[in-house]
């Protein structure tokens, strides 16, 4: 249904932070399981590495730990000069997904114990490209993937503004406080 793509490779510490082109950092594909185009980082680019597209979805390959390798991401659109990182993997999709569907589905328990299982290692923790293909994932009908990808998003963004409003009531109750008992002059 897709192939593997490598990200970044002969690279050197110098063809970083500059140049024309970027790249989709670690942290953005270990944080977020959409691609924020904010989280990038410049970089100096030759013809031979892998540009990413919309619908690609992106993998770490290694962690400290178990519960945190082969965590993924979905490039929401299309977008010029991006790569990635060379700590990662893409998947490129030859077949229709929605992209909130792939990316809520690749971060539900059920994927996530898949790749602790796939997790290799003693200090540090690496997946196989070969073996994360290997792993099904239910794929409903396109409607369906629509459906569910957008219940899901509308829940994130919901926690969002919850989590947004519960931050301003501990402000307003801190600023409160301050102001209940005010210092004698």
């Amino acid at each position: 249904m897709g192939s593997t793509y490598t990200g970044l490779s002969g690279k050197t510490k110098e063809d970083f932070g500059h140049g024309d082109a970027k790249f989709i950092t670690y942290m953005n594909v270990f944080s977020n399981p959409i691609a924020n185009l904010e989280m990038t980082d410049l970089i100096e680019v030759d013809q031979k590495q892998n540009k990413v597209k919309k619908g690609d979805v992106f993998f770490t390959t290694s962690s400290e730990t178990p519960e945190e390798v082969g965590m993924s991401c979905v490039m929401p659109v299309n977008a010029d000069n991006i790569y990635l990182n060379s700590f990662c993997f893409g998947y490129r999709p030859e077949v229709e997904f929605d992209s909130n569907y792939l990316a809520y589905v690749l971060r539900a328990d059920s994927f996530r114990k898949e790749m602790r299982i796939l997790a290799q290692g003693i200090s540090r923790y690496n997946i196989s490209k070969a073996k994360v293909m290997e792993v099904e994932i239910s794929v409903p009908s396109l409607k369906e993937q629509k459906l569910v990808g957008s219940y899901f998003s509308t829940l994130d963004n919901l926690i969002t503004l919850h989590q947004r409003k519960c931050e301003q009531l501990k402000e307003l109750k801190k600023f409160m406080l301050q102001n209940m008992f005010p210092k004698k002059g």
